[in-house]
Formats: C-alpha cells, structure tokens, sequence
C-alpha cells in the first residue's frame, strides 16, 4: 500500500512558534506524509551555537505539531539523498531563507542539484531569533 508523496522537512525547531508550524503546514500541503528530522545539541552548536531548548524538548514540541507525521530523532545538519531514501521521502521543503553550516555551505546543496527541494514561504517578523532578541529587549531597564 502507498503512502502517495512522502515530504521531509528538517531542522532545529528550537523554541517552537508559529512560524515552524507555518512551515509545516505548507509542507504538508505538498504531500501526503510528513517526516521531520530533528538535529541534535551537538550539531546545532557546532554550527549555529548553543540551542536553548534541548533536543529531547525539541522532539516532543515538533511531535506535538498536528501536520507532524513521523519525527525522526538526530537528523543531520546537511541534508542528503541518502537521508531522504531512507525515509523514502520524494522531496525535501525548507523556507525561503538560506541555512548554511558553520563554514558558509547552503545545508540544502545536496538535494537542490538533484532537483529534490521545494521552498515554502517564512512567515515575515516570526524566528527563534526575532523572539530571543525581544526577550532580551523585555530584560533591559
């Protein structure tokens, strides 16, 4: 039995808000199964710095995400074509923004020259960076 087109999206998913449910939900939009991988603390440090939430936090808020089919734990940073055949995904889908690893490599290289990436829109004025940085402003006096 099919399970028709199966859609990979990966990512830090750190302090969840409604922009990765937005995200996710236009994926899912493109298929019929969503599978979500979910990097580890390890690979988050080493090339974006220290997460706030850690990852098994992390796994439980995407799997909370009602578009959220299958969430798979410790996924890699770069995303291959071996990532996406084992998870027997059709494509990948990540927003319209660039995701690069500590060294300056779009994380989506792979996929995008073997024409396996579609891009959905970032909600405008919503990231985990937005929201730290307004954190931060609420603690100044």
């Amino acid at each position: 039995m099919s399970e028709g087109v199966r859609v990979w999206c990966d990512g830090c998913y750190d302090m969840v808000h409604f922009g990765h449910a937005n995200s996710l939900r236009q994926a899912k939009a493109m298929g019929d199964y969503l599978v979500v991988g979910v990097h580890t603390d390890e690979e988050i440090t080493q090339h974006k710095g220290p997460p706030v939430f850690n990852e098994e936090e992390r796994y439980r808020m995407v799997r909370a995400i009602k578009w959220v089919d299958e969430v798979v734990e410790g996924a890699p940073y770069v995303t291959t074509l071996e990532t996406l055949d084992k998870y027997n995904c059709d494509f990948c889908v990540h927003g319209d923004d660039i995701t690069m690893t500590a060294d300056g490599t779009d994380t989506y290289h792979i996929v995008k020259s073997a024409n396996r990436y579609k891009e959905c829109q970032r909600t405008q004025g919503v990231s985990t960076t937005n929201l730290v940085g307004r954190m931060l402003m609420l603690t100044k006096e």
